[in-house]
């Protein structure tokens, strides 16, 4: 009989919903999801991108993006505006409002980052880093039917 708790995606799938429950803890306050705050996040980094960048800067497909922006612009945080340069791109730009956030928010969810990091020498973090990238790339191969996956831990 198998055991799910021996199987990496289960250990996966665990971690994150940890995660997700410590930031819905403390971005709740704020009115705000994981989600919301992942997209504001990225706006706070580079504001006034297409909608088709800040899905691959968040990785989330255009319809999950909508979605979260149609909530954020409801709530005053970010505003669509045609793009000048190229009339057929929406741009996503941030309001003073979600501007006014970012110092309130992100010493809440960069406590966990920085706790998590110092649990671990620096050089396990690095080799952790890398893995979660290649996992990803590997689960971009599968998903787009391009997998060699399993190749190199045979």
């Amino acid at each position: 009989m198998s055991n799910p708790s021996t199987q990496l995606c289960f250990k996966l799938g665990r971690v994150v919903r940890r995660v997700q429950q410590y930031y819905e803890q403390r971005l709740h306050a704020f009115g705000l999801t994981p989600s919301q705050f992942f997209v504001l996040d990225a706006l706070w980094s580079k504001d006034g991108v297409s909608i088709g960048e800040l899905g691959e800067q968040v990785s989330l497909d255009t319809s999950t993006l909508t979605g979260i922006l149609d909530r954020l612009e409801r709530n005053g945080l970010v505003e669509r505006h045609q793009n000048p340069a190229d009339r057929r791109s929406v741009l996503v730009t941030l309001t003073d409002r979600a501007r006014e956030l970012e110092p309130q928010v992100m010493p809440l969810v960069k406590e966990l980052d920085v706790s998590l990091r110092h649990s671990f020498p620096a050089a396990d973090m690095g080799v952790f880093e890398r893995l979660l990238d290649s996992f990803t790339d590997v689960l971009d191969k599968t998903a787009s039917g391009k997998e060699d996956a399993g190749q190199k831990g045979d």
